[in-house]
């Protein structure tokens, strides 16, 4: 990964970029960034769970929508667009090229939704195991490398889940029914933070 030219090329496209050496570095970076009145909307990310930033925004105060018991019963079917107007969203993503493209594939498109267009404030959250060359490469990542893991999770009867490879597949099942490609920040959006962290995170 060549950090700098992913960060060079993330800045000049209007993002605003930030790579840390550990996971405690960029929680507490994240943790002082958002305002503990904000509410905060995260889609399913594995990288967000193992940091433990969902609860630890939930116990300091935070409202937090998401997929688990910080989201009050009553909101449970509504989770998806409250998280999808909060103040804040963050999500990891599938992959990210070294020229600064997003790509990101859903079977809801809850999440992508949300990183298009509705949150203000949006941070990526991500490690360096997704950096990718080149979009091309981040679109096989996101296929080939995040989708399968994914489809075993999630316990899905797609042939992915078995055989670890995306056949671009009509399964009812399938975890990949919308993809977005995100070249720049929206013009809706005020502030899109991108969180690099030097480990391996997620799929």
């Amino acid at each position: 990964m060549n950090t700098d030219k992913l960060l060079v090329n993330l800045t000049k496209r209007g993002f605003k970029p930030f790579f840390f050496d550990n996971r405690k570095e960029a929680t507490d970076f994240l943790l002082n960034l958002i305002p503990q009145e904000a509410s905060v909307g995260i889609g399913g990310s594995m990288t967000i769970k193992d940091l433990g930033v969902d609860k630890l925004l939930y116990d300091r105060g935070n409202t937090v929508y998401t997929h688990s018991v910080f989201v009050p019963l009553k909101d449970n079917e509504n989770v998806y667009q409250l998280a999808g107007s909060a103040d804040w969203y963050l999500s990891s993503t599938n992959a990210l090229s070294e020229e600064g493209d997003f790509v990101n594939i859903d079977g809801t498109a809850n999440r992508i939704s949300a990183l298009a267009f509705g949150v203000k404030n949006i941070m990526y959250i991500l490690g360096a195991n997704k950096i990718t060359p080149d979009l091309a490469s981040a679109i096989d990542r996101a296929r080939n490398v995040a989708a399968p893991p994914n489809a075993r999770r999630v316990k899905r009867n797609t042939p992915c889940a078995t055989s670890g490879e995306c056949c671009m597949c009509d399964s009812d099942e399938c975890i990949c029914n919308a993809t977005l490609i995100s070249h720049h920040p929206t013009r809706y959006q005020e502030n899109v933070y991108v969180v690099v962290i030097n480990e391996t995170l997620g799929y």
